[in-house]
């Protein structure tokens, strides 16, 4: 899972009126946001290596908060008058996001043709497409690619965010209370599709799967950024900021480890925990970007979250196909192959970074772009 990390300043007019400058909180790199990014990680790979976290799932409700925050922050910065280079905007996040995926894929398939894990090659095709979140939707099995559901989301939210956010921005012209009041009634608006889908029936897998759904947590996510761009005043109580950072990271870390209660009723998750998960991560946010300085912004920023966060990606694609084949090999119900799990993924996760990811990051940088979108994404490593 994959979101930018950089907020900077792009001047600009909007409809003849001076553009909002965003907030000095979150010009620069935010280290403690790769320390959320962490959390997140750490929280799926536990659960999925059945290490505690039972309700680890929930971490993916982070990760998409936090980029629909990230990816939200980049584009205010991008765009101009509701104009951006789209062109360029999406080379640079093919150039992030494709190289280490399309390299799980290859592996996912050649390791399945080895020790048949089932369902991958199908998998890999949805993949391929980043449709996987609707093959999963209609039950289909797809073995060592199953966890790309999430990515196929996101990919569809910057496939169409962009394009909403600056027609909004043009529709709005410079007035801010427009622009995050559209964005508010589009939130709302998918919450309530989340209801629509509960009261007719709709089946779990469908609802879970769904980009419509899920973009109540990705929106959620860039409603914060336009508020923060927007509205944000610099300074605030050291001791607010504290009580808010602490309580989110000590409720998400505990709403991950008490009993999975979606067992019971699987909507309880969907219509309860996603809207808590998305409160408690905006809170973190809060609390990071602060510049009241608190424990868990401190503890967000230290070095192994911040260094665990930018290679948070590659954790992702990587550990999901250690941990299926291992557990269709010799199992997931002794220590030993539990944390030799941990051992490869961390081999394949620290490659994937240095040898794939870190070369076309560099290329990255060497697109030609129109200055603002080189202004909004050149700190942007961590995606």
């Amino acid at each position: 899972m994959d979101a930018g990390g950089s907020m900077r300043r792009v001047d600009g007019d909007v409809g003849g009126r001076a553009r909002p400058e965003p907030s000095t909180a979150v010009h620069g790199y935010v280290p403690a946001l790769d320390g959320i990014r962490a959390v997140a990680a750490v929280i799926v790979v536990a659960f999925h290596a059945r290490i505690g976290f039972v309700n680890g799932d929930l971490g993916v409700d982070v990760f998409f908060v936090l980029s629909g925050f990230l990816i939200t922050g980049i584009l205010l910065r991008s765009g101009s008058n509701g104009h951006m280079n789209y062109a360029a905007f999406y080379r640079r996040r093919a150039l992030r996001l494709l190289p280490a995926y399309f390299a799980v894929l290859v592996v996912s398939v050649v390791s399945d043709r080895i020790w048949d894990a089932g369902g991958t090659l199908k998998g890999a095709f949805f993949s391929f497409f980043y449709v996987s979140n609707w093959a999963a939707a209609a039950g289909i099995g797809m073995g060592l690619m199953a966890h790309t559901w999430s990515l196929a989301i996101e990919e569809q939210f910057y496939l169409l965010w962009p394009l909403t956010l600056m027609a909004t921005l043009r529709w709005a012209r410079g007035r801010r209370g427009a622009t995050t009041g559209a964005v508010a009634a589009l939130l709302v608006g998918a919450n309530i599709s989340v209801l629509v889908c509960w009261l007719a029936g709709a089946s779990v897998s469908f609802t879970w799967n769904s980009t419509l759904s899920r973009s109540t947590e990705l929106l959620a996510g860039g409603l914060l950024a336009l508020i923060v761009s927007y509205w944000w005043q610099p300074g605030g109580s050291r001791t607010s900021a504290r009580a808010i950072g602490a309580s989110g990271i000590g409720a998400l870390v505990a709403l991950c480890v008490v009993g999975n209660i979606d067992v019971v009723n699987p909507w309880v998750e969907i219509l309860l925990q996603w809207p808590l998960v998305t409160v408690l991560t905006v809170t973190l946010i809060v609390a990071c970007i602060s510049s009241a300085t608190n424990p868990a912004q401190r503890l967000l920023a230290t070095r192994p979250l911040v260094s665990t966060g930018k290679v948070s990606y590659g954790l992702y694609l990587w550990h999901f196909p250690v941990f299926v084949l291992l557990d269709s090999i010799v199992g997931l119900e002794y220590w030993w192959p539990r944390l030799l799990g941990l051992v490869i993924t961390a081999v394949l996760t620290t490659a994937s970074y240095r040898y794939i990811e870190q070369p076309f990051l560099r290329m990255k940088q060497r697109v030609p772009v129109l200055h603002a979108v080189r202004a909004a994404t050149d700190a942007d490593g961590a995606r």
